[in-house]
């Protein structure tokens, strides 16, 4: 099926529908800028930018002092890290807990100019974007002094920094983990759990909490007066992740699952609703949660005004993300200018866009080297989402790496809007208008400072009317924004591929564009519009209807891998033992497709679509610009 050439109108907020030969008055066309007496152009389109600066779209914590050397410490990120059962005094989660508290209590200390020495938790995969932003440190100045492990450190190097010990029992109370998380930066005292407390007593230390039978209920009770409320962190019980974060920061650390995957114990969802009702508004929620229906708990924060940074299993972000503020550079994102684009031709167009673009600790693992760097990403033009201003705060130099890394072929799309929440709830059960206008202000400003033009934003429904306010308050934030990527939850071409219009504040129309299909390994079916790269081929193809053109966005679910099976009738094949996933699985599916089709990439596709449906005022645009 076509793209609709009627488009259903909304009336409100300026949102407007266009058929193809249906385009916006002369005179309600607004230049940005004018072109001269002589016809000379007013600005080049690759200038369209902002430069660097601080408008107010710094919002996590940041550690603000330099160490002057570092401690490695070694064998906390191991494999056993949260493992149970452990007897080894440097294995399991317990371990894993005194190292991330050390390592918080540490950096804290150099902050409040207590100590000249941090510490790094060393990455036992050996991952680049560890490495890369540690050297990025280390060509500051900091210089390593020494590679000790936890043990070492608590009992004899940093010693003098740490005031006790919060006593944790991992093993027969989960909860005494998260409770001993928040104590450890109230009592200044690294978690020490039971297994291996008699050594700790002999080599000198006192109890200054004991969490053995606390619970996450208790730690709220007792702790939140002491807690800083401009972030939260959530993690599972059975981990040790985010633990040097929270400490350095003062931030409370709060679990839905009161056991790992909720295995009957219960959860404490009104708990965390009164953490949200607490937080600063925009409070940004760090972690994730396992074994529960991440609506569960996205959506919740989301109707409160606070957006999620999937961030579980990411490590050393207080040294990562040091002094971020001051080390913003201009790494622009790749674009391509719309002037050259070749509107003749008359084609089914067909974009792909990798989904999961919010995952902060995706892009520190291996999204580089699995899915950035796939050799197919060019050929299929794929368009790849990035969290772009919450990486550039959470691992600067990492963050311009990935920029530089952009292939010319592919789009860069800023997912999904300062984090992961839904645009059709957020703060819904706040001040709306206002949380929105800030949160796209804050969007705005990321993009704008790096050449980010395009936009993916979820929704529950992106049919809805709250849905289209949401879409239109980020256009009203951003005139250099082109086109606006709507994905709904779930399934995530729920929106069939309609095209909705807002205007922005020069009276242009900017498209947002919703899935129509989705490349998605759902093992032995496929579903209305999600399956096999076969599958959605067919679809594609039985959509077209004569020489007219059409534009499809596909959505390459980023964890869905299939088989290269060659050329075949079976549309379930394609699932079984496979590889192939990002840029790969879309090439699969553009191997399908006939000469009736090209592929091109999403921004080309949003001015494909713009010229198609408004093409006055979008020549209008492309005479102003070189």
């Amino acid at each position: 099926m076509n793209i609709k050439t009627i488009i259903l109108c909304v009336a409100f907020l300026g949102v407007i529908s266009c058929s193809k030969n249906e385009t916006l008055p002369e005179e309600n066309i607004k230049n940005g800028e004018t072109v001269d007496s002589t016809g000379n152009k007013s600005r080049a389109y690759a200038d369209e930018y902002d430069p660097i600066s601080d408008v107010g779209q710094y919002i996590f914590p940041e550690m603000l002092t330099l160490p002057e050397k570092y401690w490695s410490c070694i064998y906390a990120l191991k494999s056993d890290r949260n493992d149970l059962g452990k007897t080894g005094e440097t294995v399991g989660l317990q371990y894993h807990l005194l190292c991330q508290s050390i390592s918080g209590l540490a950096n804290r200390a150099v902050d409040q100019g207590k100590s000249e020495a941090g510490v790094w938790l060393v990455d036992q995969d050996n991952r680049n974007s560890y490495t890369f932003s540690l050297n990025a440190l280390k060509a500051m100045g900091m210089q390593e002094q020494g590679k000790q492990t936890g043990v070492q450190l608590a009992r004899s190097q940093i010693k003098d920094l740490f005031d006790g010990y919060v006593l944790t029992d991992v093993e027969n109370n989960p909860e005494s983990n998260v409770v001993a998380s928040v104590a450890s930066h109230v009592y200044n005292a690294i978690i020490v759990d039971i297994r291996d407390k008699a050594n700790y007593d002999a080599a000198g230390y006192t109890m200054k909490y004991d969490a053995r039978t606390k619970t996450t209920r208790d730690a709220w009770s007792e702790f939140k007066d002491k807690c800083s409320n401009k972030a939260l962190v959530m993690m599972p019980v059975q981990t040790g992740e985010l633990r040097d974060f929270a400490i350095k920061n003062n931030l409370f650390v709060l679990n839905v699952n009161k056991q790992l995957n909720n295995s009957g114990a219960g959860q404490n969802l009104d708990i965390f609703e009164e953490v949200l009702a607490w937080l600063e508004p925009g409070a940004p929620v760090f972690g994730w949660e396992q074994g529960v229906s991440e609506d569960l708990f996205v959506n919740r924060a989301s109707k409160t005004g606070h957006v999620w940074v999937p961030s579980d299993w990411a490590y050393n972000i207080p040294m990562t993300s040091l002094h971020y503020k001051s080390r913003q550079t201009p790494a622009l994102a790749k674009v391509q200018n719309p002037k050259n684009i070749d509107y003749s031709r008359k084609k089914n167009f067909v974009s792909f866009y990798l989904t999961d673009g919010d995952n902060i600790q995706w892009m520190m693992n291996r999204f580089v080297e699995e899915f950035y760097s796939d050799n197919n990403a060019a050929p299929v033009k794929m368009g790849f989402g990035i969290p772009v201003g919450n990486l550039a705060m959470i691992a600067p130099s990492w963050f311009a790496d990935i920029i530089s890394k952009q292939r010319d072929e592919c789009t860069i799309v800023e997912s999904f809007g300062g984090g992961y929440s839904y645009v059709d709830n957020y703060a819904i059960d706040k001040n709306r208008a206002a949380q929105l206008a800030s949160l796209a202000h804050t969007v705005a400003a990321q993009m704008r400072q790096h050449r980010v033009k395009i936009l993916g934003l979820m929704a529950h429904d992106v049919q809805s009317a709250e849905a289209q306010r949401g879409f239109q308050a980020f256009v009203d934030a951003n005139d250099q924004l082109e086109g606006i990527v709507a994905v709904q939850y779930s399934p995530y071409a729920a929106g069939r591929g309609e095209i909705f219009w807002m205007r922005n504040k020069n009276g242009f129309n900017i498209p947002v564009v919703t899935i129509k299909y989705s490349l998605w390994n759902l093992g032995n079916r496929n579903d209305t519009r999600e399956g096999t790269p076969k599958f959605v081929a067919n679809r594609l193809i039985s959509d077209v209807t004569g020489d007219s053109m059409s534009f499809s966005l596909i959505a390459v679910h980023a964890w869905s891998s299939f088989r290269d099976v060659g050329s075949t009738s079976d549309e379930l094949s394609e699932n079984t033992n496979g590889n192939k996933k990002g840029a790969s699985a879309a090439k699969l599916c553009l191997n399908h497709l006939d000469d009736r089709f090209e592929v091109v990439s999403v921004q080309e596709l949003i001015w494909r679509i713009r010229m198609y449906y408004n093409k006055l005022q979008t020549e209008q645009y492309l005479n102003e610009i070189d």
